[in-house]
């Protein structure tokens, strides 16, 4: 009998790394602007291509983008649409002028980078890291992304990037599933009227593999963390973006009715289409109002089925190799692999093959509502009302991500003085990012419970904010020198240095497999440590009965001690 037990792994909250619900997908998203590559990346601990590595042709386009302007913040997050609805016909894009802007953007590397590509192929032969940092850095340092599309509204690349074609197969699939724990495989079962996902059993094989996914998606759960490739994408993606990466591999036959059921996820997403094809439909996120006790970033999972009108439906489309879509946080999405018309190439048998990568700010703690508890769990006063009661702006807004990694680019840009280049104090910038923090979660916390924050609170309230935004700053720097680590110690796993296959990593045997997974074990401990710490630092969980009375904000409570929690926001 299928059973559907939480994917576990060890210690207190592993289950942040395997989540127990339906095929998830992992996040895409940043904020950039033209700004000194030494600031942006002085508060991400990981490698950067430096500019003198980038031909000038490349360095000159992108000195020559518009940075966007500091003026009164857009409406962001999974209610933008909500705020201005878009006109969508069924099966197409939106024609609007947004979309068109979007789906043009070019982000693929020029030609002139092809020689260095394939220099970096030839040190590197598993699978070279330029094409993939150099199209994550282009789209997300595009002004029509920045503007109209991260944590806005999904779109479509028109543009498609050739070097993802094929860049993983389910060759590789039969070549590096012994690499991953069981827990790491899993596909979709229906149990008690709910959807989750099923782990392979011990000893699987790539038969087992293969059997379940001829009914179901079987999905490769945080497979750059084990598989030298993926690894070297998910890589890629944390030196282009600064900020926590994770990645999935989803594997899908033709004629499945339904490959993912409609849900929702925290994460915004990047998809890049590798082999076979699949349908996917993406709708209006629901007003949380209308499920006040549930996540609107988790819903469709378990026993809550999320079946969103038809006049909802945002995005129609058939993902084709080398295809890439973008998903914001909160959207409610579905797919399968059937109705697709006839394929571009081939006879449409191929399995489906794509990666979801991206960055994961809310599973980290890195949003404007995390900052605000530890500000006001610190001080002993209660947090007040959850996001998802509030009104849906004020939700939205509270529920962004906060401006680390890329997002740091228009804040950081206002302390560079016109005409100057890159060399600014690290901690000028750093508090000048720390009191943009704190001013923008004060104004947004103000907005969404205005009765409660007077003007007579706000300057202690300031400053408690204040502290909270320097400690998320070292919390944001500890959570990527983990993954970078483990990204770079995966990677370097898969190099050739024999006669083997040509861009082929040789297979591991049983014990070097069991290393690797302890290792690994030991390392996602080490990560969970970063969350567990923050939150204690905070008080995250106590202050609601914290034995503090008055204050800002007028709070109070009883007494008890603080507890640790695998939330992460």
């Amino acid at each position: 009998q299928a059973q559907a037990p939480p994917i576990t792994m060890s210690r207190r909250s592993r289950g942040r790394h395997c989540r127990g619900a339906s095929a998830l997908c992992l996040v895409a998203c940043t904020w950039g602007g033209v700004v000194p590559l030494a600031l942006v990346t002085a508060f991400s601990p990981v490698r950067v291509l430096e500019p003198c590595m980038i031909p000038a042709a490349t360095r000159a386009r992108a000195a020559a983008r518009t940075l966007l302007p500091m003026g009164p913040m857009r409406p962001m997050g999974p209610m933008a649409l909500l705020a201005s609805p878009a006109t969508v016909s069924a099966g197409t894009v939106s024609a609007s002028a947004e979309d068109a802007l979007l789906s043009a953007i070019s982000a693929a590397p020029p030609r002139e980078l092809a020689g260095f590509d394939l220099a970096e192929a030839l040190t590197f032969p598993n699978l070279a890291r330029g094409p993939w940092r150099q199209a994550f850095r282009s789209l997300l340092t595009s002004g029509p992304f920045l503007e109209h599309g991260w944590a806005a509204r999904p779109f479509k690349l028109t543009e498609e990037w050739g070097f993802a074609v094929g860049s993983y197969t389910m060759e590789d699939v039969q070549h590096d599933v012994q690499r991953l724990p069981p827990n790491f495989v899993a596909h979709g079962v229906e149990y008690q009227g709910g959807i989750y996902n099923k782990p392979m059993p011990e000893g699987f094989t790539f038969g087992d593999v293969d059997a379940a996914m001829d009914g179901a998606t079987v999905v490769l759960l945080n497979a750059g963390f084990l598989v030298p490739k993926l690894a070297d994408v998910s890589l890629a993606m944390l030196e282009a973006a600064g900020l926590p990466i994770w990645l999935n591999c989803y594997l899908s036959k033709p004629g499945l009715e339904r490959s993912t059921q409609c849900h929702t996820d925290k994460q915004d997403v990047l998809l890049v289409q590798s082999t076979g094809r699949k349908r996917w439909r993406v709708y209006r996120p629901p007003p949380p109002a209308e499920t006040p006790t549930l996540d609107p970033f988790a819903r469709g999972k378990g026993t809550d089925h999320l079946r969103p009108p038809a006049e909802d439906l945002l995005l129609d489309t058939v993902m084709e190799p080398g295809q890439v879509l973008y998903i914001p946080a909160g959207f409610p999405h579905e797919t399968d692999t059937v109705d697709m018309g006839p394929p571009r190439e081939g006879d449409g048998s191929e399995s489906s093959v794509h990666l979801t990568v991206g960055i994961d700010t809310h599973l980290w703690g890195l949003s404007y509502t995390k900052l605000r508890d530890l500000a006001l769990g610190r001080a002993g006063q209660p947090v007040g009302a959850a996001p998802a009661t509030l009104p849906p702006q004020a939700w939205s807004r509270l529920d962004t991500p906060l401006p680390l990694g890329f997002l740091a680019a228009p804040v950081l840009a206002s302390v560079v003085s016109k005409g100057q280049s890159a060399r600014v104090g690290l901690a000028v910038a750093r508090d000048a990012l720390t009191q943009a923090m704190a001013s923008e979660t004060l104004q947004r916390m103000v907005e969404a419970e205005p009765a409660r924050w007077g003007p007579e609170d706000q300057d202690s309230l300031k400053e408690a904010l204040v502290d909270a935004a320097a400690r998320l700053l070292d919390h944001h720097r500890q959570v990527l020198a983990h993954q970078g680590a483990m990204y770079r110690t995966t990677a370097s796993a898969g190099l050739v240095v024999d006669d083997g296959a040509e861009g082929v990593s040789q297979p591991v045997t049983a014990k070097e497999r069991k290393t690797a997974i302890n290792q690994l074990m030991g390392m996602l401990d080490d990560l969970d440590e970063c969350s567990f710490s923050l939150d204690d630092w905070g008080g995250v969980g106590a202050a609601e009965s914290s034995s503090a009375s008055g204050g800002f904000g007028g709070g109070s409570g009883k007494g008890g001690s603080k507890k640790k929690g695998g939330s992460a926001g």
